[in-house]
């Protein structure tokens, strides 16, 4: 299987998981819980005395949507419970919520987005303290590390938002042909990956004496605020702007939604840097959008969960992996109008669970330090 084959191949089945998903957040998902009993540094783990947890911010976004779907997937076919917090942007009610599944007594396997850096350390010793694991994505302090807190956090994984941002942000320079003024919009300004895409973005940027960045707002990674901010851009800069770059589909999105209204289709150029969520792919495939960037979420939702299930079950000793197992970056591929084709089809789930049998066989290379 190629690079591009095994990474996200998001499409319209992320937009039915939404709506299936939304019924998981206030409550777990059914499945069956055996009592098969597994040795565990020298004491008997009941596999029903585990739950698996999936956190997200919003089920409304099909990225988290289709995470979501990765762990369903691989919850079930261990027979493990899976409860679904959906936090709302919230960095409060996600610590809150975890708490109340902690305080159940269950050993927690906890596979989560941190709203932003700042919430990791809270969460991951939380789950540690608990006895549980944890596996965090995208988010968290520079100066903290799994193995500064235990054992109990299993992995960090990372992506490359600097590479997304750069690329992306080629693509919408040469879309211009060198010459144009752009607006960006950011997500949250404290969240790590926000930043390091908009870091890759200025990159592109850079050398570029024909191009004018004439204005960069955060959007929140929400797309009725890019609406809204894209609306108060075009008004205030008009004709001046000949390209957007935005930070994730949804407000690439929300951007198009308002460039359409002001009579500016296909006159102003979109690049979105992250998600490849269907309605951006749909969107590359008529023109409207020349980019995105793959990293998915099918695999991510389940990957966590399968890093503290095995070390939980033994089939890997956290303590002993190297540091490139820790802390890690995984595979992200970059999609235009050139190889969008390739990304359509949607994993089964069994292809999901096939995909994470080796839960690090993705990994590009540690984070540095």
């Amino acid at each position: 299987m190629t690079r591009t084959q095994r990474s996200i191949r998001a499409a319209a089945r992320a937009v039915g998981v939404a709506a299936a998903v939304s019924v998981m957040a206030s409550s777990a998902i059914a499945c069956s819980t055996g009592s098969e009993q597994i040795e565990r540094d020298g004491a008997a783990v009941d596999r029903g005395d585990m739950v698996m947890v999936s956190e997200v911010r919003s089920l409304t976004n099909p990225y988290e949507a289709a995470w979501v779907q990765g762990s369903r997937a691989y919850a079930e076919s261990l027979g493990i419970e899976l409860k679904v917090i959906v936090y709302g942007g919230d960095s409060q009610n996600a610590l809150s919520q975890l708490q109340s599944v902690l305080a159940a007594g269950k050993t927690v396997l906890l596979n989560i987005n941190p709203n932003t850096s700042a919430d990791t350390p809270a969460i991951v010793r939380a789950v540690q303290n608990s006895g549980g694991c944890a596996v965090t994505q995208w988010s968290k302090p520079a100066d903290l590390h799994p193995q500064d807190v235990g054992n109990g956090w299993a992995s960090y994984v990372a992506y490359d938002g600097v590479q997304q941002g750069a690329d992306t942000g080629k693509a919408l320079v040469d879309s211009l042909g060198g010459t144009g003024g752009v607006i960006a919009l950011q997500g949250l300004l404290a969240n790590e990956i926000s930043q390091t895409r908009f870091q890759g973005f200025q990159q592109a940027m850079d050398g570029q004496s024909g191009v004018t960045l004439l204005d960069d707002q955060p959007a929140d990674f929400d797309r009725n605020k890019a609406y809204t901010t894209t609306q108060t851009l075009l008004n205030k800069y008009g004709d001046q702007v000949n390209g957007i770059w935005a930070a994730t589909d949804s407000m690439a999105l929300g951007a198009l939604q308002a460039v359409r209204e002001a009579g500016r289709a296909g006159e102003i150029k979109i690049a979105s840097a992250a998600d490849a969520t269907p309605e951006g792919l749909g969107a590359i495939a008529n023109g409207e959008l020349l980019s995105t960037y793959t990293t998915d979420p099918y695999f991510n939702g389940a990957m966590g969960l399968a890093i503290c299930y095995q070390a939980m079950t033994g089939a890997l000793d956290v303590e002993s992996l190297p540091r490139e197992n820790r802390e890690f970056f995984v595979d992200q591929s970059l999609i235009t109008a050139t190889n969008v084709d390739q990304f359509l089809a949607v994993p089964s789930d069994e292809e999901i669970v096939r995909s994470v049998q080796d839960p690090f066989s993705r990994i590009t290379g540690p984070v540095a330090r």
